[in-house]
Parts: structure tokens; sequence; C-alpha cells
């Protein structure tokens, strides 16, 4: 497992475009789970298997703050300043 923490502008909603929609069948090419995923939910429920999911990104800010809480010690984690913030002051 390798598990990152972004930050950004609406990251949350950027890094779930890039992931694709949770069920892999239906996620858009060009996606994580579009790409390199196929089985459908349908499917798994006929064949009484779990999908299995490539990857997990969190589903709103505030389960990403739990999120990053469970997965890394504080000392873990950068701060650092967007190109964003450093030409918009």
């Amino acid at each position: 497992m390798i598990a990152i923490v972004l930050e950004g502008i609406e990251v949350v909603e950027i890094v779930r475009k890039m992931v694709g929609t949770t069920e892999p069948k239906a996620a858009a090419p060009g996606t994580i789970r579009g790409d390199y995923s196929h089985m459908s939910f349908a499917y798994g429920d006929e064949q009484n298997i779990g999908v299995p999911n490539l990857v997990h990104a969190s589903g709103n800010v505030e389960e990403a703050e739990a999120e990053i809480k469970h997965r890394f010690k504080k000392e873990e984690l950068f701060e650092h300043e967007t190109l964003h913030n450093a030409f918009t002051r």
C-alpha cells in the first residue's frame, strides 16, 4: 500500500475525478479505475464476491481528515506553500 496526502484547492473533488467513480465498470476512461479495473457491482453480486478496489480516495474533507489522522503521525506531514498562494497575495 502507498498512502499519500495531497492538499490544494478543492483537492478532494479533483482527486475523486482522477480516480473515477466507485464502480470500476462505470468509471470513465482516463481515470485510474476506468483504465485499470473493469468489474461491475452486478457481477460481484452474481458471483457473491466483493468488487476489488484498486485505489481509495476520501469522499469529503471530513473523511479525509479522519483518514489522515488514522494513517499518519503528525510529524510525517509537511506544510508547504502552494504556487497559487505564492502568486495571489
